[in-house]
């Protein structure tokens, strides 16, 4: 999004989550090459939401941080569950390792199948590593491991991740030059600029540059001015490569509108202002009218975080079955939050 104040924590599940969905396969393959080759990619993968969404209910454990959870297929035919969970918060947890643990059981004791589970650690603190839950008493064991990434280790590659062809190397870069040029904004300009140009650097295709930039515009946020400056020079830049991707007049005044018509309906508190800017973008994205059940759904939404990430979702969504999708998997007590 465009209109950003910096001054604010910068927010970090929503693009991990949007990113997850649109490459997973290249996720796996980024992060766990090794369980990668082990999946049967020919056959269809399914994002299971809303069961975790419940198994999280049930076990009472506190705040969630972008976790998914996936079946997928082994080669020899049998089903399992890959549950990811990615920690974003800058202090380590002390209660991570049972917490994966407890959704690890949970899990399993909703379908009886076997369920990997995967830890990629955002934070910032290079010694916090926790891989495994260990308990014991009089003879009975507990010893759960699971397979562990740590953001803060590419650090020292970040010219390395930027030549590579994986969505999630760009991402991963993103992430890391957005927590390490939190305060200092021409820092962050400066690696934005280097990290967006590097998708064209790379050949990826337009709709790739089109999903990527919008996760790494979600990531890196910059005050206004140095926004607009930003818009300024890629179109300058895209006009050059003769490669009109992200900042064609016409999608830029598209988003322009719906992220200002939005954010004044929101700082005004009317909610009703904001839910027809969203429904107006859903309309100019995708031309044709807003389905009966998409518009009801948006009318009972009165949480104003959540209705400025279905703005992102709507421009990010290649259909209106995707967002239909996404709107199907909010739970009902997190549309009524304030």
């Amino acid at each position: 999004m465009d209109n950003h104040n910096t001054n604010q924590d910068d927010q970090y599940d929503s693009p991990w989550k949007e990113g997850i969905e649109l490459y997973f396969r290249e996720f796996m393959e980024f992060y766990f090459p090794k369980i990668a080759v082990e999946i049967d990619w020919d056959k269809e993968y399914e994002f299971l939401d809303k069961e975790l969404q419940s198994v999280v209910r049930d076990a009472e454990i506190g705040r969630r941080h972008a976790d998914k959870l996936v079946k997928v297929w082994s080669f020899d035919g049998t089903a399992f569950h890959v549950m990811i969970h990615i920690e974003v918060q800058g202090d380590k947890d002390l209660n991570f390792a049972r917490r994966m643990y407890i959704y690890n059981y949970r899990i399993f004791d909703k379908r009886y199948l076997p369920v990997t589970s995967l830890a990629i650690l955002a934070d910032e603190n290079e010694t916090w590593r926790p891989e495994s839950y260990n308990v014991e008493q009089w003879g009975c064991k507990i010893n759960f491991t699971f397979p562990m990434v740590k953001l803060h280790d590419y650090n020292n590659n970040i010219k390395s991740l930027l030549k590579q062809t994986n969505p999630f190397a760009i991402i991963t870069a993103a992430h890391l030059k957005t927590k390490a040029t939190k305060g200092n904004h021409q820092l962050r300009y400066s690696w934005r600029w280097t990290i967006t140009t590097a998708l064209y650097e790379r050949g990826f295709s337009k709709q790739d540059i089109l999903n990527i930039y919008r996760l790494i515009d979600w990531l890196m946020m910059l005050p206004e001015e140095l926004t607009k400056r930003f818009t300024e020079d890629l179109i300058d830049y895209e006009e050059k490569k003769k490669m009109p991707y992200i900042m064609s007049a016409e999608r830029l005044g598209m988003e322009k509108g719906m992220e200002k018509g939005l954010e004044k309906g929101l700082e005004k508190g009317q909610l009703s202002e904001a839910k027809e800017m969203l429904l107006k973008a859903l309309d100019t994205k995708f031309s044709k009218k807003v389905p009966e059940d998409v518009y009801k759904t948006i009318n009972i939404v009165n949480n104003r975080l959540l209705l400025k990430d279905l703005l992102g979702s709507a421009i990010l969504s290649k259909d209106l079955d995707s967002f239909r999708k996404i709107l199907q998997e909010i739970p009902p007590e997190q549309m009524q939050k304030k």
